[in-house]
């Protein structure tokens, strides 16, 4: 879920300092607790799989923020070719998962944008994504990767993707750093919530809605809600 890595040498030093912070944060996270997320696929991969299996020819997909590749070695354990993108360091067989990686699924440490920028155009069936744009982008960074999504998409490829919504109880808590934004305590992770309304506007001139739903998750531990997106590249 983690976003950065390395920055072009003409990147403002205020967006490298963010990118190098969630770096840290994140590669933090999963070395001190390796299955953070669990070491089960998400939700969301197991609500996405049909639609997926739906799709005629559909055999390649990107996955944008795969921290230790929960979701991406369950795709591919499904048949699917699937390339995970994560800034961190942190590999699947450095984490406490007992879960084989399959052949299928092949991990890369980049940025998602600079990767994004030197994949061939049409490349992927598929995009997907589990919570990775409510990390620490703003509007214009959100609507740069969507443009970078829809070309790396072959013609009515799908993109797929969670966030948390607005409707989050944990919504407004903490520091607020931008719309949307927060920081919920010093030096934790910046959340950009989503709402309905900025899901469409994202997608506008880009992609044609397929499927939006609302869901609850995390249980009574850590309750969140999140927004189901599926696009169709237009």
């Amino acid at each position: 879920m983690a976003l950065a890595g390395r920055m072009p040498d003409d990147e403002p030093s205020s967006l490298r300092v963010r990118r190098e912070r969630q770096r840290a944060f994140w590669r933090e996270r999963y070395l001190e607790e390796p299955a953070f997320f669990g070491e089960a696929e998400s939700g969301f991969a197991r609500w996405c799989l049909p639609l997926l299996r739906a799709e005629k020819g559909l055999d390649s997909i990107l996955e944008l923020g795969c921290g230790y590749g929960r979701d991406s070695r369950f795709l591919a354990s499904e048949g699917f070719r699937v390339v995970g993108v994560d800034l961190t360091t942190v590999r699947p067989d450095e984490t406490s998962s007992s879960r084989e990686t399959p052949s299928r699924f092949r991990l890369i440490e980049s940025d998602a944008a600079e990767y994004l920028a030197r994949v061939p155009s049409q490349k992927f069936d598929a995009v997907y994504s589990n919570m990775f744009f409510n990390m620490d982008f703003s509007e214009s960074e959100h609507r740069s990767l969507m443009k970078a999504i829809r070309s790396a998409l072959r013609p009515r490829g799908l993109h797929l993707y969670s966030a948390r919504s607005t409707f989050d109880p944990w919504y407004g808590r903490g520091r607020s750093v931008g719309p949307d934004t927060f920081e919920a305590s010093p030096g934790g992770a910046i959340i950009h919530f989503f709402s309905m309304e900025y899901v469409d506007r994202l997608a506008e001139g880009l992609f044609t809605p397929v499927e939006r739903s609302d869901q609850a998750e995390g249980g009574e531990d850590f309750p969140i809600r999140l927004l189901y997106v599926v696009d169709r590249r237009t």
